[in-house]
C-alpha cells in the first residue's frame, strides 16, 4: 500500500490524548500578523512601513533562503518586537494557543490561523525555547551591552504567562522553556545568562532545559579553548537539574569531530539537527557520528521543513533516507516545527508531509511521537 494514501489522523491510536513538541522557537511561534501588530502597538522601528514588505520579509520560504545564515537573518526584528516584559508575556500566551489549537492541523489559512475543521491532535506538551537576554531590548554602549528590560523580568513574565495558560486549559497543555545561549553573543553575555539560568532553576519549574543555537559559521566550537568554555557555560547554567539539549552539525561549517566534541563536552542528552553524523556516513563511510547517539542514546530533534529551507537536506526522499539511517543505527528521533508561524506550518503539516511524500511510514511516526513524551525536558 502506498504511504501517500494515509491521513495522519487514521494511523493514530484512537486513546491518543495529544503530542508533545519539543523543538519550538518562541521568535517563530508568534504569527507574523500578530509580529506586526505588536511591533506597530510599539512603535518599533523599521515595522510600521508596510505589511506586505513585513510579511514578505518575515515568512521562511525556499525561493529567498540559500542556507542557515540566510534564514536567521529576521529573527533581529522578531526579537526586538518580542522585547520587554508584557511583549514576551503576549508572545506565550500566542504561542501557547497556537500549539494547542493548530498544532495538529494539516493546513492553515493565509494568515497563520486555524484552517482544518479536523485537526489530528493538539499539542499537549510544549517545550519553548528562546533567549532571555535578546528579550531584553539589548543594545551595544560605550561599556558594553545593555538592556531596555531587566532580564529577570523576561524570565519571569515567561513564566507567569506559561503558568495562566495552563489555567486556562485546565491543565490540558504543560509547557517549559529552554533558555538558549547565542553562537552569535560574546562569552561575557553568555555567562551572564547561564548565572541568570542558574539563579531562576532552583525556583521556578517552567524552566527546564539549556541549548545553543545561532549561527554556526559565528562560533564553530572547533578548538580545545573554546568547548571547554561552552562546557563550563553549560555546568554553570545547568547544574545536574536541567535538560542539555544543542543545535550542531545543521551546517557544513561542523565537521564530524566538531559534531563529537561538542556533544561530549557539553553532555547533552538531545542534539537539534545532526546531519552531519549522516551525511559523514553518506560520504565517507564515518559512522562515529551515529555511533556516539546510539551509544550514549541521545535523542535527535528533526524539523523537517526547516531543514528543506536551510537546504541542510535536500528534499523529501533525502529526508527519508535521513530517518531510516538513524533507524539502522538503532538511534531516537522526535518531530517539531522550530519556527511554526514563521513557515506557517504545523507538526501535524509536517507529519502528513513526509507520508505523502513515502517518506516515512505510520509505524516510525507513531514511534516518534512516543519518543517525544518520553524524552521531554518536562
Amino acid at each position: 500500500m502506498s504511504q501517500e494514501k494515509y491521513r495522519l489522523k487514521d494511523i493514530l491510536p484512537i486513546d491518543f490524548s495529544g503530542a508533545t513538541e519539543l523543538h519550538v522557537h518562541l521568535g517563530g511561534s508568534v504569527p507574523i500578523y500578530r509580529l506586526w501588530e505588536m511591533g506597530v502597538q510599539r512603535g518599533i522601528r523599521g515595522v510600521g512601513d508596510s505589511y506586505e514588505d513585513f510579511i514578505k520579509l518575515l515568512h521562511r520560504a525556499a525561493d529567498k533562503l540559500e542556507n542557515l545564515d540566510d534564514y536567521l537573518q529576521v529573527f533581529d526584528t522578531v526579537e526586538l518586537i518580542q522585547a520587554g516584559p508584557q511583549a514576551i508575556k503576549d508572545s506565550v500566551v500566542i504561542a501557547i494557543n497556537g500549539a494547542y489549537r493548530t498544532g495538529g492541523m494539516i493546513r492553515l489559512a493565509p494568515g497563520g490561523d486555524g484552517g482544518d475543521p479536523e485537526p489530528a491532535f493538539s499539542i499537549t506538551q510544549l517545550e519553548l525555547r528562546f533567549n532571555p537576554l535578546k528579550r531584553t531590548g539589548a543594545h551595544q554602549t560605550k561599556s558594553g551591552i545593555s538592556g531596555l528590560y531587566d532580564v529577570d523580568r523576561i524570565i519571569r513574565a515567561a513564566c507567569q504567562a506559561a503558568e495562566e495558560s495552563e489555567i486556562a486549559y485546565r491543565g490540558k497543555i504543560k509547557t517549559g522553556f529552554i533558555c538558549c545561549f547565542g553562537r552569535d553573543m560574546s562569552w561575557e553575555t553568555n555567562k551572564l545568562l547561564a548565572e541568570k539560568i542558574s539563579i531562576w532553576r532552583k525556583t521556578q519549574d517552567k524552566v527546564v532545559g539549556i541549548d545553543l543555537a545561532g549561527p554556526e559559521s559565528v562560533l564553530k566550537l572547533d578548538n580545545d579553548k573554546d568547548l571547554a568554555k561552552m562546557a563550563d557555560l553549560y555546568d554553570l547554567a545547568a547544574g545536574d537539574k536541567l535538560g542539555r539539549t544543542i543545535h550542531v552539525g545543521e551546517t557544513p561549517h561542523i565537521t564530524i569531530d566538531t559534531f563529537i566534541n561538542t556533544i561530549n563536552a557539553v553532555k547533552a542528552t538531545r542534539v537539534a539537527h545532526p546531519i552531519i553524523s549522516a551525511k559523514a556516513y553518506w560520504d565517507k563511510k564515518d559512522s562515529r557520528g551515529l555511533k556516539l547517539l546510539a551509544d550514549k542514546n541521545i535523542c535527535c530533534e528533526l524539523c523537517v521543513k526547516s531543514n528543506l529551507l536551510t537546504k541542510a537536506i535536500s528534499d523529501a526522499q533525502e529526508y527519508k533516507r535521513f530517518i531510516d539511517t538513524l533507524d539502522e543505527f538503532g538511534i531516537r528521533y522526535t518531530f517539531s516545527t522550530d519556527s511554526p508561524a514563521l513557515q506557517l506550518t504545523t507538526l501535524g503539516n509536517e507529519l502528513q508531509f513526509l507520508l505523502d511524500n513515502d517518506a516515512i511510514s505510520p509505524e516510525q511516526i507513531l514511534r516518534a511521537l512516543d519518543t517525544a513524551k518520553e524524552v521531554s525536558f518536562i
